[in-house]
């Protein structure tokens, strides 16, 4: 906006000069043609008119023909008054009065055209969102530089043009290079380099430059700090993906996938990723129906986590835990989904070597609970036929038998001790629970939903 207030105002200042110069000179013309023609002669002090009248037209484009009527009718006026009404005179005189207008006319139209392009190009330069800058090569002086340049590095519209271009450049070894290629092939583009600030910090730039035709280039200059700090992150993020050791894929709204990083890959069994690229996420599940049921749980919900059986490369099934999480643009639009998997096929198989061996236990206990009663009857039956007896013999059967029941008594409140250690199994280790059924992973294994 400075900039173009100093526009306009350098333009008025020119355009106040030029009117000076086009009324000193018209004056002059009228007089030495009033001079001329009061001595007789009329050849060489028209063409005196040519002078304002061409200054007049590229100055004044929109008044430049009138003033030029107004000069031919105040030139015929002073040939009729000092030649008299001589035909072949006053048609001479017109003829030079049709040329000055011709001419005025002319130049009029070529100075409407070439001011609506400066003006075009003045705006284009002065509202670029590119900061656009003229150079002197010879003594690396910014001429003329748009308001974008200069604020982009911190100076003001004034403060920049004292900055030598050169000095902008942050690293010598890419001024050498911008300028070499430059001056070799005349034009340079998408040059990204570090530029100084007024702050002595330093912002990234894509540069453009081209030669110009009077010993100058014109260069353009575009802020791609924030551009260069995504592209490290990005950098670094796809980094931290591909040498995780969780394996990570990413996949498309329907699920198709777009990326898998090496953990992945070994994870599944696969070689290498175009295997993958492209293909459906069924293919880890073998069962569409599944997947169909996580996918809308993601687009509703915006993420599920749970354990599933997968399949390997070669249709070996497997246990993970899933997490798939929704990815969202800062509108919260959705653009891709992320998932993470964590191979727990060993800690399965753990759990359900650890359901067997506790089942085991609780059938052991169920089973001493049966044993007590299957030795309590035939004792009963070995004291009844005891009693019927006398003597020192039966009462040794009988008093061993009391033994075998006290001990059988201690068993049942072993039995009884042993009904907290059951709820605990079952509680915590889902032993004879609806949880533990089909635990095994085989069972579990796709295809067997």
């Amino acid at each position: 906006m400075t900039e173009g207030i100093m526009f306009t105002e350098r333009e008025e200042s020119i355009s106040n000069l030029w009117l000076f110069i086009v009324i000193n000179t018209t004056v002059l013309a009228l007089l030495i043609n009033i001079l001329s023609l009061h001595y007789g002669s009329n050849d060489v002090a028209p063409n005196l008119f040519y002078i304002p009248v061409v200054i007049a037209a590229y100055w004044y484009p929109n008044r430049g023909p009138i003033f030029a009527v107004v000069i031919s009718l105040a030139y015929m006026a002073m040939v009729y008054i000092f030649m008299g009404a001589i035909v072949p005179t006053l048609i001479a005189s017109s003829v030079i009065c049709y040329v000055l207008i011709g001419v005025s006319v002319v130049v009029s139209s070529l100075a409407t055209h070439m001011r609506r392009n400066e003006v075009k190009y003045r705006g284009l330069f002065n509202h670029s969102q590119a900061g656009v800058g003229l150079i002197n090569p010879a003594t690396q002086k910014i001429q003329e530089a748009n308001h974008r340049f200069s604020t982009m590095l911190g100076y003001s519209d004034n403060e920049i043009l004292d900055v030598p271009f050169s000095d902008l450049f942050l690293d010598p070894e890419k001024r050498e290079l911008f300028f070499s290629q430059l001056k070799r092939s005349g034009s340079i583009g998408n040059f990204e380099t570090r530029f100084r600030t007024r702050s002595e910090g330093s912002r990234w730039m894509l540069v453009s430059a081209g030669m110009l035709p009077d010993n100058q280039f014109v260069t353009d200059i575009t802020d791609i700090t924030e551009r260069k700090h995504a592209e490290l992150a990005l950098l670094i993020r796809d980094h931290a993906i591909s040498s995780s050791i969780n394996a990570i894929a990413i996949l498309d709204l329907d699920f198709n996938i777009t990326y898998v990083n090496e953990s992945l890959l070994r994870l599944m069994d696969y070689h290498d990723v175009h295997e993958l690229i492209g293909k459906n996420a069924s293919i880890f599940t073998g069962s569409s129906q599944k997947l169909d049921v996580i996918r809308d749980t993601v687009r509703k919900d915006g993420s599920w986590f749970g354990e599933m059986p997968l399949l390997k490369y070669n249709r070996t099934p497997f246990y993970v835990t899933l997490w798939i999480n929704m990815v969202r643009d800062d509108s919260g639009a959705p653009i891709c989904i992320l998932t993470s998997f964590i191979d727990i096929t060993d800690r399965k198989h753990m759990e359900a070597a650890q359901r067997k061996a506790l089942e085991q236990i609780e059938k052991n206990i169920e089973q001493f609970a049966i044993l007590g009663d299957h030795i309590r009857n035939p004792l009963a039956v070995i004291v009844g036929l005891s009693s019927l007896s006398e003597g020192e013999i039966a009462d040794r059967i009988i008093l061993q038998a009391k033994e075998i029941d006290r001990i059988v008594t201690q068993l049942d409140m072993g039995w009884i001790e042993s009904e907290n250690v059951r709820e605990f199994i079952k509680k915590y280790y889902m032993v004879g629970t609806a949880e533990a059924d089909g635990s095994d992973i085989s069972a579990d294994a796709p295809g067997h939903y």
